[in-house]
């Protein structure tokens, strides 16, 4: 077996604020964009890996209610590498609430936020 890269989804519970979240304030650009009865999506390209938002409706067969509330706890959180986080910092700061940047005891320097379902979100730096 080869796996050749991996694909995260976010089924979130406002598409508009989420696209919003990870196109304007992240920076993220957008390699596929669709919308049809079953819900709204959008993958990210990032590196080798992508990260899809999908904002789904009730005509999607998979829907759950629980995809409309925020995340309940940090058991997942996603974690996106990035240049500088200093500029991260810059460009989030008095736009979205963040913590840090702080070094890490492995030497690692890092943010971190919630998006808008309250998914724990970590822009690091090695």
């Amino acid at each position: 077996m080869k796996l050749l890269s991996l694909k995260t989804v976010i089924r979130c519970a406002d598409f508009d604020r989420s696209r919003d979240f990870y196109t304007r304030l992240l920076g993220l650009p957008v390699a596929e964009e669709w919308s049809e009865a079953e819900g709204r999506g959008c993958i990210f390209a990032l590196g080798g890996g992508y990260l899809e938002i999908y904002g789904m409706t009730a005509a999607d067969a998979r829907f759950q209610a629980a995809f409309s509330q925020p995340v309940p706890g940090d058991k997942i959180d996603v974690q996106i590498r990035t240049a500088s986080v200093d500029e991260c910092a810059a460009r989030l700061l008095g736009h979205w609430p963040f913590t840090g940047p702080e070094t890490l005891a492995w030497g690692q320097r890092w943010i971190q936020l919630r998006d808008p379902d309250g998914l724990l979100l970590a822009l690091y730096e090695e």
